[in-house]
């Protein structure tokens, strides 16, 4: 399996491929004890290949960085900043971390740096996976087709996150010798065909899980178009995406048994007591995403959803979302939600899965932030690590990169855009007919929405009966059906921000006028402006890049 392939090759001394923030790699000769032959032969190219992949998760023993920035999940990007989580915790603890949910986004605030380290890392690791492939002139054609795919899909995966943190962003690929590269050229372009030469060169399945495959990179290529607004080449690559089909409970790709079903296309590998130490595949920069120090888990409080969130998983008598933000407290028992509420969000009362029942005291400032926990990732007691500090907060649970109830909602916005309204009915459907397959139940195991072990909620979950006639009522339902699915897995400040910058400002500034008189260090908010439409590049970054004392790096506009 590729989580054991991920320690077993992470934790070769391929000291030759390694490389720290400081100027000085590129003038030391490299280190290390593995010859260039041993390196090029198919085993060695595997080892740099696995070695590609384990940044992925976005943790490398990153100590000296914010360890939280380089999280694979984008958390604290792709949630924090939106209107589904806080930063959470207490004021005093990831102070950086705040200023990014409260738009006070400084070039120098350490997150931005580590995230900035973490994929040119990934980059440079693919690129040398691709030098040694073009070295080695006896592999097959499958293997060199296979392992160039695989090393293509992962550089392009890095590359379009670096694109859609910062836009601009210089590419490299394994031809590049000069580091220093400005920041003047559209990479965008150099990223699709990345993805491209993947989808063609990769099977559709691999033997060992967790390997790129062509359906994965049409899958990512996708959702790549989607960030640039092209509908039509979107379409034509997600179209591509065939063989999977929904878990048959929500809850099934976030288990252990599950996580690699139908559903999944790519996701982050994690592992815990697999002999790495300090259990560092378990998903290290997620790790501050539990319930605090009045839970079984023990910390850290962070990544706390928002009021606005669970309300939005409110339904009427019909199952069909509420849409009223209105309600200032956890729902009651009687009040009908969504199922997906208590598979996604903590909340007093309801059962965290057998961990026992959310309560008051596993909140680290109630008043301050929030009531509620992160749930969706979280383990059950037994697949806790045995190594590590606060071994419980270590998890084995893959976190998606992309899955297919992604790919349907990405494929219903298109029918809108498209007004085939009656397509993208069908899609949304599908999702929320696959919602009110199971709910939380006394424990860890999914019931039936009305088994008797649900006292503690009430759930319901409908589908639109209703034909779809208005453009403007379907792109919505559809943007809802999409937060509310894919909540807590990094992407909804992305969304906002490709639904377009006034539709982005508009929601964010009704958010925060509501959410802020829940939480009133949010008055704090320095935004969000146009300026956001984008992150600011690193300072360390920028000074990094100087040649003959000008940097080459060009920071954002705004910054």
């Amino acid at each position: 399996m590729m989580k054991i392939l991920i320690r077993t090759f992470a934790l070769l001394g391929l000291s030759v491929l390694i490389w720290t923030c400081s100027e000085d790699f590129l003038d030391t000769p490299p280190q290390g004890s593995l010859s260039a032959s041993n390196l090029s032969a198919q085993e060695g190219i595997d080892a740099a290949l696995i070695s590609a992949y384990s940044r992925v998760d976005g943790w490398a023993n990153d100590w000296g960085q914010s360890a939280w920035g380089t999280s694979g999940s984008n958390w604290l990007f792709g949630s924090v900043p939106s209107d589904d989580t806080h930063k959470g915790s207490e004021p005093a603890d990831g102070v950086t971390m705040g200023q990014i949910e409260l738009f006070q986004w400084r070039p120098s605030l350490p997150e931005f740096q580590s995230k900035f380290l973490v994929v040119y890392d990934g980059i440079r690791r693919a690129n040398e996976t691709l030098s040694l492939i073009n070295a080695n002139e006896n592999l097959s054609q499958a293997d060199r087709d296979r392992l160039t795919g695989e090393a293509r899909f992962l550089r392009g995966h890095y590359h379009m996150e670096a694109w859609k943190m910062w836009e601009n962003v210089p590419y490299f690929s394994e031809e590049d010798t000069d580091f220093r590269k400005p920041n003047d050229q559209d990479i965008f372009p150099l990223i699709v065909a990345d993805f491209e030469a993947a989808a063609s060169l990769l099977p559709a399945t691999q033997a060992e899980v967790g390997r790129a495959t062509s359906t994965a990179a049409n899958a990512m290529l996708g959702r790549l178009h989607m960030l640039n607004g092209d509908m039509a080449s979107a379409s034509a690559a997600l179209n591509q995406v065939t063989g999977r089909s929904l878990a048959d409970c929500f809850h099934d790709m976030f288990t252990t048994s599950g996580e690699n079903g139908p559903e999944m296309i790519f996701s982050i590998q994690a592992s815990v007591n697999d002999g790495s130490g300090g259990s560092d595949n378990a998903n290290f920069g997620d790790r501050l995403n539990f319930p605090h120090a009045g839970s079984p888990i023990g910390c850290c409080g962070f990544h706390q959803p928002t009021q606005n969130l669970v309300n939005a998983f409110r339904v009427d008598e019909n199952g069909l979302p509420l849409m009223d933000n209105s309600s200032d407290s956890n729902p009651a028992a009687d009040e009908p939600v969504d199922p997906r509420l208590d598979w996604t969000v903590g909340r007093d009362g309801v059962p965290y899965l057998n961990w026992g029942f959310h309560e008051p005291s596993w909140i680290r400032d109630r008043a301050w932030s929030s009531e509620y926990s992160p749930k969706k990732f979280t383990h059950t007691p037994d697949e806790a690590s045995n190594v590590g500090w606060v071994q419980n907060q270590l998890t084995p649970i893959n976190v998606p990169i992309i899955r297919y109830a992604d790919v349907l909602l990405m494929q219903a916005e298109i029918d809108v855009e498209n007004n085939r309204l009656e397509d993208a009915r069908a899609k949304v459907n599908m999702i929320r007919e696959r919602a009110g397959n199971c709910a939380q139940g006394a424990d860890q195991n999914p019931v039936p929405l009305d088994d008797p072990s649900t006292s503690h909620a009430t759930y319901s979950v409908g589908t639109y009966d209703d034909p779809w006639t208005d453009q403007a009522a379907a792109r919505e339902a559809v943007r809802l059906e999409r937060r509310l699915e894919l909540a807590l897995e990094g992407h909804r400040w992305f969304d906002l921000r490709r639904y377009g910058e006034s539709y982005m400002l508009q929601t964010m500034r009704d958010y925060l006028a509501v959410e802020e008189t829940r939480r009133e260090f949010l008055q704090q908010a320095e935004g969000p402006t146009s300026v956001n439409m984008l992150f600011p590049i690193p300072t360390a970054a920028i000074d990094q890049s100087q040649v003959d004392g000008n940097p080459t790096l060009r920071q954002n506009e705004g910054y």
